[in-house]
C-alpha cells in the first residue's frame, strides 16, 4: 500500500510552520485580503487557510503552492529562504524538508526565487512503499525531473511514465500528478519547478526522456 504524509512535525519543522504562518498572514493583510477572499482565490477551504495562519496543522506542499500563487509570491517567499540579490550561492545539501513519507522519504526545497515568477530546485527521495499525490498547480506550471538513483514513476493527468538513473521527465503540472518509487530501491531525483504568471505563454511540449509504463 502506498502512503504519504505532509510536512514534518519535528522541532525544526515546527519553527518553519510558525514562520510560514506569520508570512502568509503578513502577505494577506498587506494586500487587504480577508481569509475568505484569499481562500477563494487560492481554491482552498477557509479552514485550511486559517489553520495555516495559526500554525495549527501540517500544511501540504500543495496548500503552500496554491496559497503562494494566490498571493503572487513564491513558496520561498513564504519560507523566507530567498534574497533579492542578483546572484546567490547555496548549498545543495541544505534547504528545508517540506515532506516526509511514512517510510522515511523526503522532499527538500534546496532553493527558490522570490516573487510571482517561481523557480525552485528540489531534491526528493521516495522509498518503495511511498507515493506523493499532488493537486494541479497554477496554469503553465512545468516540472523537470532528473533521476539520480533508483527508478522513478510519475503519473501526469492519468498517464504513467517511468525513468531510471540519468533520464529526465518534463511535465506540465497544471493537472493532478503523482510521484512514486518504481523499483525495489529508493528513487532519488532532483526537480526543477517553473511557475509562470498566467499569461506567461509557456509552449506545450510533451514529456521528454521517458517511456510510458505498460
Amino acid at each position: 500500500m502506498n502512503a504519504s504524509v505532509n510536512i514534518l512535525n519535528d522541532s525544526i519543522s515546527r519553527q518553519t510552520i510558525v514562520a510560514i504562518a506569520r508570512r502568509v498572514a503578513a502577505f494577506r493583510k498587506r494586500q487587504g485580503l480577508s481569509l475568505d477572499q484569499l481562500a477563494a482565490r487560492a481554491g482552498v477551504s477557509k479552514g485550511s487557510l486559517a489553520g495555516l495562519e495559526k500554525a495549527t496543522g501540517n500544511p501540504s506542499i500543495s496548500l503552500l503552492c496554491q496559497t503562494a500563487a494566490a498571493l503572487g509570491v513564491s513558496v520561498s517567499d513564504l519560507l523566507a529562504t530567498s534574497t533579492p540579490r542578483k546572484a546567490e550561492a547555496f548549498e545543495l545539501g541544505g534547504g528545508k524538508v517540506l515532506w516526509r513519507g511514512q517510510a522515511g522519504g523526503t522532499a527538500r526545497l534546496l532553493y527558490g526565487t522570490r516573487g510571482p515568477l517561481m523557480f525552485e530546485l528540489w531534491e526528493w527521495v521516495i522509498l518503495p512503499t511511498e507515493r506523493y499525490e499532488a493537486k494541479a498547480h497554477s496554469p503553465g506550471t512545468r516540472e523537470i525531473l532528473y533521476a539520480m538513483k533508483g527508478n522513478l514513476g510519475a503519473v501526469v493527468d492519468g498517464e504513467v511514465f517511468e525513468i531510471g538513473p540519468g533520464q529526465g521527465l518534463s511535465m506540465e503540472t497544471d493537472v493532478p500528478h503523482a510521484y512514486y518509487c518504481a523499483g525495489k530501491q529508493p528513487a532519488r531525483f532532483r526537480m526543477i519547478v517553473v511557475e509562470m504568471p498566467t499569461n506567461g505563454g509557456l509552449r506545450k511540449n510533451g514529456p521528454a526522456g521517458a517511456k510510458k509504463s505498460r
